[in-house]
Formats: structure tokens, sequence, C-alpha cells
């Protein structure tokens, strides 16, 4: 059973959470004007390395509809290919290019520079050392 103590940390690691992704999101040099879900596509086929367009609708709970716009505009930016499945040539299996790897890394690298930057101004090194305790307390949450 929880207490108000437990409510009180969750609200604040959900609302810390929320935050930090939008403002990491914006320190992404973004000149094409991806959308999220354009980001969110780079970032699974990353950790996938292939997926069929309905695996990715449903993974980021968007329409196959929009999910083949998405898919469109983003092939039109040399970031993914499609290609026949070859389990079954009737489906298309999407995969990260080249350049998409580029950007995905390019976009990591961005935001892990704006945040170093950050830490580094922000805390001094006794507040690093808590900071990096209470990673490896949260690091738990993650396991589940």
């Amino acid at each position: 059973m929880f207490n108000n103590q437990d409510e009180e940390i969750a609200y604040g690691i959900r609302n810390l959470v929320t935050i930090m992704n939008k403002r990491l999101r914006k320190q992404v040099s973004n000149p094409e004007q991806l959308s999220i879900a354009e980001f969110n596509v780079l970032s699974i086929l990353m950790v996938q390395k292939e997926a069929f367009p309905s695996e990715l609708s449903a993974q980021l709970s968007i329409s196959s509809q929009f999910m083949s716009q998405v898919l469109n505009r983003m092939e039109g930016l040399k970031y993914i290919s499609r290609k026949s499945a070859p389990a079954d040539g009737r489906k298309t299996v999407v995969t990260l290019t080249k350049q998409g790897k580029q950007k995905v890394e390019l976009s990591r690298r961005e935001r892990e520079e704006w945040l170093a930057l950050m830490v580094s101004e922000k805390y001094t090194q006794e507040e690093k050392e808590v900071i990096k305790k209470a990673l490896d307390l949260l690091s738990v949450l993650t396991e589940l």
C-alpha cells in the first residue's frame, strides 16, 4: 500500500520526466520540421532494426493512414527504406537508412551535450554525486 509521500514522489517523477522530455525535444536541430511521430518512428527503428508499418502504428497508437503519411515523408527524406518482407512478399518491412541512423545519432548527441552543459553549469560536484545516486535508485523503476 502506498502513502501520501509515495504519491508526491510519483507525481514529481512523472512531472519531471514530462518537462524534461519537452525540453530535450527543443534541443534538437530540426530543419526538416520532423513531427514527434516521425522522430518516434526513427527511434523505434534504431532499436528494432526493422518493423512492419502495422507494428509501428500499434506501438505509437496512430492510425495506419497517418502512419502511411509519416512513412512517405520519412522515405522522401531518405531516412527510411521500404522493401517486401522476405517471408511474405505482400507485406512491407521498414528499415532505417544510413541517413536515418545519422539523424537519430545526431539528435541524441545534441540532447546529451545540452544536458551535460546544463549539469556542468547548474550543479556542484556534491550535487552531481547526489544526482548519480538518485539515478541509480530510479533505474530500478525501469526493470519492471
